[in-house]
């Protein structure tokens, strides 16, 4: 296992606010320090002051740490964007010190997981994949008192049993991941990291073809997995902030196809190229106030 230093200055990075908001499912804070697995590689973080030590299996930490939590971008420059652009974001950037949109190392991993998603909260979304990984993935490492996993590949998840994975606790989700790696399986090698080449709204369309894949959990493979900072998941957090907080003009109607299209448009009318950061700032401050109220 290698281990580095790395400078992050103070306020750039809030770790577990990244990793405990959704935007990925394998991070855990085991003996005062973060483990987390992306693919096929450990990461370990202690985020302590300006100087946070690294440490990798099945990868450099520095380049795997800066591509997770796109440490190329400058926070503050992002902050002061989203605020120019919208007054009301300043209230979400100020209580979300360190907020990061996150971008995955595999979107096939970003793709599977996300497909666990509708229907279901954090804690559930989370153990679902990691008896995922234990029962389909390659082992890694063992750190932490326990053995990380890979993330099973495609080939693996094709040729799972509906009824193992129901006993896993995948439900009606079983027959889903089984029939979306066949369907990658039929297509060009890399056919979804080429997605990342495409126009937003075309890699969307290309996406929606697979099964049981919908816009929400297309939107969310296209800005955590393709980096599509277009894309704007809209799950039921994000359309109560939109209606509670953002366009009052939506509340008492459904969340449709038509309104979905109507919140993406604002996105991208308001923030352009700043879409995606501007989403997961909303997303995420929502999120952690139903956490609070218990909802």
């Amino acid at each position: 296992m290698k281990t580095v230093r790395l400078s992050v200055p103070a306020g750039e990075v809030n770790l577990p606010l990244c990793v405990r908001t959704g935007q990925v499912f394998r991070w855990y804070e085991i003996q005062g320090l973060w483990a987390g697995m992306a693919n096929d590689a450990l990461l370990i973080v202690n985020p302590e002051g300006n100087r946070w030590s690294l440490s990798a299996v099945g990868g450099e930490p520095i380049p795997l740490f800066t591509h997770l939590f796109r440490m190329e971008v400058d926070l503050k420059s992002v902050q002061v964007q989203l605020i120019r652009r919208d007054s009301r974001w300043e209230q979400w950037v100020r209580a979300l010190p360190g907020l990061r949109l996150m971008r995955w190392t595999s979107a096939t991993e970003c793709l599977f997981s996300f497909l666990c998603t509708p229907a279901n909260n954090l804690p559930r979304i989370t153990g679902m994949i990691e008896r995922l990984c234990e029962r389909y993935g390659t082992p890694i490492a063992e750190w932490g008192g326990r053995q990380w996993h890979a993330f099973p590949t495609v080939e693996r998840l094709a040729q799972a049993e509906e009824a193992d994975l129901r006993a896993l606790g995948f439900g009606y989700r079983a027959r889903t991941l089984i029939e979306v790696a066949r369907a990658l399986q039929a297509r060009e090698p890399n056919w979804l990291e080429s997605l990342a080449e495409l126009p937003y709204w075309d890699a969307k369309q290309a996406l929606m073809t697979l099964p049981g894949v919908g816009a929400k959990v297309a939107d969310c493979v296209l800005l955590f997995g393709l980096n599509h900072n277009l894309a704007v998941p809209v799950d039921t957090h994000m359309w109560q902030a939109m209606q509670k907080w953002v366009l009052p003009e939506l509340r008492g109607k459904s969340l449709t196809e038509r309104t979905y299209r109507q919140i993406v448009d604002w996105f991208h009318e308001r923030f352009g190229e700043w879409t995606g950061w501007a989403h997961q700032y909303l997303f995420t401050a929502h999120l952690l106030e139903s956490q609070r109220k218990g909802e």
